[in-house]
């Protein structure tokens, strides 16, 4: 009796020892960062730091994650204010040397217009972009075709975004790619192909960035129609603690509609001083104000930080 009792007992620590190896050994139910892969949502790390920087008339929008570095556009590679026409913009490799910036994971074109790309092909050069993210529209412009030839030549990865995908910015951080729309894309691209004009700024990639309870709507100069398609299809899902206004803060985008259901805290411009095109239009600023929302504007303000753990944020201006 007493043998086998031994032998069932031997029998049992040897299943036991086996069946612990193969747990730690990093097989199914074990992730290689110690994690569990069970589809749980991963935990707020943070902080997230974004930075609309000034680059005159241009949008130029910088993420860090502390697990990636985003460059949201570039601005333009010559000014576009009167004062300085045509004159070399040194304006955001100027901001990206002060934040330390030596690569650049993902650089996001939201739209091919050159005060949102014209140095797109220079920061691909210069920093080592891993990928090149666009909504693959075709266009003759030439910032966008140097970004494209810019990207071949250094191995740089592109990627195709519409409506519905989500990048990973690590650290918990993501981007939801709400617009173009893929019927938009397919609508643009056989216009263009048959030499019909498009509107480019309703290409946008528009998405809103989120860590945790935060969240900020990206807009690039998406347009008035834009926004009532966004409405129909969101809803409530659009409300954001910031929004970066929509074309500079042009009377084209940021319909009182549209406002009102985002409901920001914050409106942060991207304009130049003095700019020919008069951004921020006076209908656009009455709007804020009687909505209560805190304006930053680049023109007057410097580059806007805003930095958050997922949890609090705050927005600040550098003047």
């Amino acid at each position: 009796m007493v043998k086998k009792f031994s032998a069932y007992l031997v029998v049992m620590i040897l299943t036991l020892t086996m069946l612990v190896a193969g747990c730690g050994s990093g097989g199914k139910g074990a992730s290689s960062s110690g994690s569990p892969d069970n589809g749980a949502p991963a935990e707020v790390q943070g902080p997230l730091t974004v930075k609309v920087l000034d680059v005159g008339q241009g949008d130029a929008i910088l993420i860090n994650t502390g697990a990636q570095v985003i460059l949201i556009d570039t601005g333009d590679d010559k000014y576009r204010e009167e004062s300085r026409k045509n004159e070399e913009n040194t304006q955001l490799f100027a901001a990206l040397d002060k934040a330390g910036i030596t690569h650049i994971d993902k650089l996001i074109m939201t739209h091919a217009h050159a005060d949102h790309i014209g140095k797109a092909a220079k920061v691909i050069k210069k920093y080592g972009v891993t990928e090149l993210i666009h909504n693959g529209i075709p266009s003759a412009s030439g910032a966008f075709r140097n970004a494209l030839k810019a990207a071949k030549d250094q191995g740089t990865k592109q990627v195709k975004v519409k409506a519905g995908d989500e990048l990973d910015f690590g650290n918990g951080v993501t981007f939801e790619v709400l617009s173009p729309t893929k019927e938009i894309i397919a609508e643009d691209t056989k216009d263009l192909q048959a030499d019909k004009k498009v509107n480019v700024n309703n290409e946008s990639i528009v998405g809103i960035l989120k860590l945790g309870q935060f969240s900020m709507l990206l807009t690039g100069d998406a347009e008035k129609e834009i926004e009532k398609e966004l409405l129909a299809a969101y809803g409530d899902r659009l409300k954001c603690k910031i929004y970066k206004a929509p074309h500079h803060g042009s009377h084209t985008s940021s319909t009182k509609a549209y406002v009102e259901r985002v409901q920001p805290e914050y409106a942060i411009i991207s304009c130049g001083t003095n700019n020919s095109y008069g951004h921020p239009h006076k209908e656009t600023m009455q709007l804020f104000k009687k909505l209560n929302i805190k304006v930053l504007e680049t023109d007057k303000n410097g580059t806007v930080t805003v930095t958050t753990d997922g949890k609090a944020y705050s927005v600040k201006g550098e003047r």
